[in-house]
């Protein structure tokens, strides 16, 4: 099974995901994203600071290739 990584892209700046998860597919790995876009983006909602949509997610294979990219107000609109 392929390794995806889903590197958090906000205000500019990259922050790579060091592990990475094992997937079955490119569809897999970008419903991971928007499942992680949209618990972060909850998760500082609670805490009360305002609403992150202008961050995004790339969805990376093991050798750095970009296969997607999953931004946080996609995700808020998706489902």
């Amino acid at each position: 099974m392929p390794r995806f990584f889903l590197h958090l892209v906000l205000a500019g700046r990259r922050r790579p995901d060091p592990e990475g998860s094992e997937l079955p597919d490119n569809e897999s790995a970008v419903r991971e994203a928007i499942w992680a876009a949209k618990d972060l983006m909850a998760e500082e909602f609670r805490a009360g600071k305002p609403l992150i949509r202008d961050a995004a997610y790339e969805v990376a294979l093991d050798d750095g290739t970009v296969v997607a990219t999953v931004t946080f107000a996609a995700a808020a609109d998706y489902g």
